[in-house]
């Protein structure tokens, strides 16, 4: 990026006006890519996916280019109430929405969400996302200006890092959504009104619960199979969560979240489509805790922290990750599922405080209703790998309530067994397993990790032929 080079050159000027920059905010044009000082630039406010943005131009390519008519459109289009862009984000705090469950017990015991405080707290972006700058080679200087460089006035490392924190933060601005952004998006949600059973033959029961059954199910029309799940509807506020649940899941979509596909509302119960999946991590688990290859557990993870890298973009927090909601396929994929007690921040609201989730996978300041934001979801995942490891989370035979206060006032679990496993990994788990959230790691970070690293390039295909042998295993022991 031309505009940060020109930090380390002392002799940078204006493209335009040819003063010296010296230490003072620098632009690139977005157009014609020279470096412009602040008086020669324009810096026009736009949106990138729904979130606000801004373009640097230099006054004369900002001018021929009619970017200056565009902005005034674009102005004058938002709502004039608020003058804020449309954001596509919902938000749920709802109750779960499994997908497969292989018995009629839930494997753990989760605490329900408080309701939510209602008093705004001063809007702050509470997870910033990192711009990443790719590296550019610099042109080879001429002996002119490499002594030029050299003879150039002194510039300290103080005033170096004030500069290039000025252009780090310069380029990309993000703007939390509104709770009306979030209403209208709920509101989008469509829930046909009709039988399910005329578009989908039930074929078989394959999970229940307290809310209500999953089926294994198949769309005439198409062949295609589904997990159909069957809700009893008892209370208007019961229909809201679960609207709530719906919208969240929808608007995360990506690869690496279990895809949603419809909604009929009929004979009193809500009937909702979505993805198939083959189970959960949980029965992975259960079978091969502490020999699941390391390269497996390293694809696993990059997947789980590809979904939450996503979410967190997108200023969504999961609040329950662990092995039941983290769901696998035949084919190898690995998605988020359940979100309902997923929550979206916005501006009115930029951090949580709601107790909720499930006991061994709860980070601290979440157990001690302390404000907290996406990271919550990285010590969850931490807990995670343990499970991996050692076949069940810390504390889990322990009562809830110790279990909570253990997390809270012990120091952070740990492997039983480190010699066991490499140093990645190791190190890795306790990067995620950091107390303090403010050292602790973001998902973006973490998809930089060595132990991500050691990843396979086809570890989708790795995992697939390797739950395939489960599997095949499974069916001939039993």
């Amino acid at each position: 990026m031309k505009a940060v080079a020109s930090i380390f050159n002392p002799n940078a000027k204006c493209f335009k006006c040819k003063n010296k920059f010296k230490l003072k905010r620098r632009r690139q044009c977005i157009i014609c890519k020279n470096v412009f000082c602040k008086q020669c630039s324009i810096k026009e406010p736009g949106s990138v996916f729904g979130f606000v943005s801004s373009k640097r131009y230099c006054r004369d390519c900002y001018s021929s280019s009619g970017a200056e008519s565009k902005s005034k459109l674009s102005i004058n289009s938002l709502d004039p109430a608020s003058k804020t862009l449309p954001i596509s984000i919902s938000e749920s705090s709802t109750p779960h929405l499994s997908v497969i469950s292989s018995s009629s017990e839930p494997h753990h015991v989760t605490v329900p969400p408080q309701s939510e405080p209602h008093h705004a707290t001063v809007p702050q972006q509470s997870e910033p996302i990192k711009n990443e700058h790719k590296k550019h080679k610099h042109s080879n200087y001429t002996k002119e200006e490499a002594k030029a460089q050299i003879e150039g006035p002194e510039i300290t490392i103080q005033e170096i890092s004030e500069a290039l924190e000025e252009v780090k933060i310069d380029p990309v601005e993000y703007s939390l959504p509104t709770k009306a952004n979030i209403e209208e998006q709920k509101r989008a949600i469509r829930i046909t009104e009709g039988n399910p059973e005329e578009q989908y033959e039930l074929l078989r029961k394959i999970g229940e619960g307290g809310s209500g059954s999953v089926f294994l199910s198949k769309k005439k029309s198409t062949g295609e199979h589904f997990a159909l799940k069957r809700i009893i509807l008892k209370t208007k506020q019961q229909y809201d969560q679960i609207i709530n649940e719906i919208s969240m899941t929808v608007m995360s979509q990506n690869p690496n979240v279990v895809s949603y596909y419809e909604s009929f509302k009929y004979n009193s119960c809500l009937w909702i489509i979505v993805e198939l999946m083959k189970g959960n991590l949980t029965d992975l688990i259960m079978d091969k805790a502490g020999i699941i290859p390391e390269n497996l557990m390293a694809y696993i993870t990059k997947e789980v922290l590809t979904g939450l890298s996503h979410m967190h973009h997108q200023f969504r927090i999961h609040r329950d990750i662990k092995s039941d909601n983290i769901l696998i396929s035949l084919d190898g994929s690995v998605k988020l599922g359940d979100f309902g007690y997923a929550a979206q921040l916005t501006a009115e609201q930029d951090k949580r405080t709601t107790v909720v989730g499930t006991p061994s996978w709860m980070a601290p300041e979440l157990v001690v209703g302390s404000q907290y934001d996406g990271k919550i979801d990285i010590w969850s995942l931490g807990i995670v790998l343990l499970e991996m490891a050692e076949g069940e989370p810390p504390n889990l035979r322990e009562n809830p309530m110790k279990a909570l206060y253990m997390t809270a006032n012990g120091p952070p679990p740990s492997l039983n067994d480190k010699a066991k496993w490499s140093m990645e990994f190791n190190r890795f788990v306790t990067a995620c397993l950091t107390k303090d959230p403010r050292s602790r790691p973001d998902a973006d970070t973490l998809l930089g990790n060595p132990f991500i690293a050691m990843a396979p390039s086809d570890g989708k295909l790795q995992f697939s032929i390797y739950i395939d042998n489960w599997i095949k295993r499974k069916k001939k022991i039993g």
